[in-house]
Order: C-alpha cells, then sequence, then structure tokens
C-alpha cells in the first residue's frame, strides 16, 4: 500500500512538473512570439516611417521644382510682355503721328449728307433701334467698349465667322475720318479718335453724327433721305415700326433692301430693343404686327 501510494505521488509529481514545463514552455513560446510580434511592428513602423519621410522630401523636392519652374515662367511671362506691351506702344505712336487733332469742325466738315436732320428731330426710337442692334452698352463707356472689342477678338480667333467689335463713335470715325481699310493702324486710329469724339460731343450728338451720315442703301445717305426714300414721310413721322425697319438696313444694304430680309431684320432688332427695355410688351407686339411696306412696293 506505502509502495502504491508512493508511486503514485511520483507520477503526480512528474505530471505536474511536465505540466509545469509545458506551461513555461508555452509561457516562453507565447513570450518569443510577443517579441517577435513587437520587432516587426517596430520594424513595420520604421518602414513605414522611412517611406513618408522618403515621400515627405519628394514632395518637398517636387514642390521647390515646381515654385522654380513657376517662378521662371512668370518671369519670361512678364519679359514678354513689356516687350509685346513696347512694341505696341511703338506702333500706337506710329499709328497716330499724322492723325489730325479731332474737333467738332473737323466732323461736320467731312459730312457726307447733304441732307442733315437735327438730333432733336430724330426720334428716340431711332436712336434706340441703333443702340440696341450696334452697341448696346453705347451710354456706359468713353468711345471704345474694350469687353466687346476682346470678345470679338476672341471669337474671331476661334471662330470662323466674324465679329466686330466697334463702338458707334469708332463707326463715325472710319465712316468720316479714316477708311475702309482693314489693318490694325487704322483700328488704333479708329479706337483714339473714338476717345477723343467723347470728351467733346454729348452722347445724343454722337447719335445724331451717325444717323445723319450713315449709308441706307439706294444711294441715301442720313436718315433725312433715307425715310423720304423708303417710306415717303419725315424722319421724325416715323414709326417705332419703320424706326426699327431704317436701322436694320444700315448693317448690310444690298442684302436688306429686300423686304422680306429687313423685315426679319427688324424682328430681331425689336427684339432686342424689347430686352433692354427700351420698348413695352405691348409696343413690342404691336410693332411686330404692323405692316411696313416700302414706298417702292406701294407705287
Amino acid at each position: 500500500m506505502d509502495y502504491y501510494n508512493e508511486n503514485t505521488n511520483k507520477i503526480r509529481r512528474r505530471k505536474i512538473s511536465s505540466n509545469d514545463y509545458l506551461s513555461k514552455k508555452a509561457e516562453s513560446n507565447k513570450s518569443i512570439e510577443s517579441k517577435v510580434n513587437i520587432n516587426n511592428i517596430k520594424r513595420e513602423e520604421n518602414r513605414n516611417s522611412y517611406k513618408s519621410h522618403r515621400k515627405g522630401n519628394l514632395k518637398k523636392r517636387k514642390t521647390s521644382k515646381n515654385k522654380k519652374l513657376l517662378k521662371g515662367v512668370s518671369i519670361l511671362f512678364l519679359i514678354m510682355l513689356i516687350i509685346t506691351s513696347s512694341i505696341g506702344m511703338m506702333f500706337t505712336i506710329s499709328a497716330l503721328k499724322d492723325s489730325p487733332k479731332v474737333t467738332r469742325d473737323l466732323i461736320e466738315d467731312n459730312y457726307i449728307s447733304s441732307q442733315v436732320v437735327s438730333v432733336d428731330k430724330i426720334p428716340n426710337n431711332l436712336k434706340n433701334a441703333l443702340v440696341s442692334i450696334e452697341d448696346e452698352r453705347f451710354y456706359e463707356h468713353n468711345g471704345v467698349d474694350y469687353k466687346s472689342l476682346l470678345r470679338s477678338v476672341i471669337h474671331n480667333v476661334f471662330s470662323d465667322s466674324t465679329q466686330g467689335g466697334s463702338t458707334i463713335e469708332m463707326q463715325i470715325s472710319k465712316n468720316l475720318l479714316t477708311n475702309d481699310d482693314k489693318s490694325i493702324k487704322r483700328k488704333i486710329t479708329d479706337m483714339y479718335n473714338a476717345l477723343q469724339m467723347d470728351k467733346i460731343m454729348s452722347k445724343e450728338e454722337i447719335l445724331g453724327t451717325y444717323l445723319n451720315n450713315v449709308y441706307f442703301g439706294k444711294s441715301s445717305y442720313g436718315v433725312a433721305k433715307a425715310s423720304q426714300v423708303y417710306f415717303g414721310k419725315n424722319v421724325e413721322d416715323l414709326t417705332l415700326a419703320q424706326c426699327a425697319m431704317l436701322v436694320g438696313i444700315t448693317n448690310n444694304p444690298a442684302k436688306y433692301i429686300d423686304h422680306g430680309q429687313a423685315k426679319k431684320r427688324q424682328e430681331t432688332i425689336l427684339y432686342k430693343m424689347h430686352e433692354l427695355r427700351y420698348i413695352t410688351d405691348e409696343e413690342y407686339k404691336n410693332a411686330v404686327k404692323e405692316n411696313v411696306p416700302f414706298k417702292s412696293e406701294i407705287e
């Protein structure tokens, strides 16, 4: 019995010792795994830190390179701008060297029409029709509409069609003081004349000058003769519909002396006048419906 108990105790001690060993081994393995994991984490952190540091350095180098490139481009652009401005200034001075001083006498001496009507006899509808279709910012600019000019340049560069940016003052300059040459020199001169014109004349006087000299087709220069030729009446008696019709003809007399074409152009002008609030809804509707035959069609 004692022998049996002693053997049992030995076996139990062996099991406990074995279990302790296994437990210690497991703890040791866990400790090793933990250390391995910690080392792996540290290595990953170091790797990520290195990558992040490297990316940061690359980004800094790239940013620094971009700044240098941008600075170089800016300096080059500034140099080109200075050179272009200098050339433009010299060309402008050369273009205006022989241009006469713009005065009222100079403008009146170059009148084309022999039938001149005073501006107070020209209906407001006629003046408003002209402004609406030819130069809607007429009362805002000082002779040159730079927005319209820039827009026309961009349009002409990127489009097959051409678009003008001339103001009413610039058109007066072309009609009375310069010529029809399609040159930069002539355009610069017209701009200069327009600016000078705006200093010595009121907007009403400028409108009167334009309408008294513009070509309406059928050998008619000036609205006084045109109103007689097309409608057989004095200019002050023109209706809204007739005013819009006459102004429309000036855009292309060869085309709009045809009544059908003139009527289409008239409706465009009336729409523009309504859009800009020169006429009311009722005035617009009545003018579009109004029968406006040319005198030649009646006779």
